[in-house]
């Protein structure tokens, strides 16, 4: 039981030069979801967040090295201004997660003017999907330290 809780939880830290207060912000709406979610060449084309708790947010992000697009959906459980985001994570339309809702947690700590993000994401069908994320999350926290560093983020148009 340990062992497969242990395989289950994605745990990631990030120093960002920039204040709480900015980095937060970068999670709140869905304008600024929008410049760096997604690994990659990945880019969202659909945002909605209603940053409350008990507010839904949704996600639709395509690569366009192979056009596959994909919708993740959740609820946010807590919010405690500059410091902790809380909200479910599922994907829709992949039976993998059919049954299975994991749990995203980001806390932001002050160090200096630098913020230290702490990323845990519990609650994965599997240990293959846990790495999955674990490469995505990655690349998400790369976009947003170019955001916040001012560099502008890759650029994509949509094929269609």
């Amino acid at each position: 039981m340990t062992s497969l809780a242990t395989h289950q939880t994605l745990n990631l830290t990030r120093r960002f030069k920039a204040p709480c207060e900015r980095v937060f912000a970068a999670f709140s709406t869905a304008e600024a979801i929008q410049q760096w979610f997604g690994p990659g060449p990945v880019k969202v084309m659909e945002c909605s967040a209603d940053f409350r708790v008990g507010g839904q947010y949704r996600i639709k992000a395509v690569n366009p090295e192979n056009s596959n697009a994909v919708v993740v959906v959740g609820v946010y459980r807590e919010i405690t201004p500059s410091s902790k985001i809380v909200y479910t994570w599922k994907w829709e339309e992949d039976e993998d997660w059919t049954d299975c809702e994991s749990l995203v947690t980001f806390e932001f700590k002050a160090v200096g003017d630098e913020t230290e993000l702490h990323l845990t994401q519990t609650g994965f069908p599997s240990d293959d999907s846990r790495q999955k994320h674990t490469h995505g999350w990655t690349g998400c926290l790369d976009k947003l330290d170019a955001v916040l560093a001012g560099a502008p983020a890759p650029s994509f148009k949509p094929c269609c």
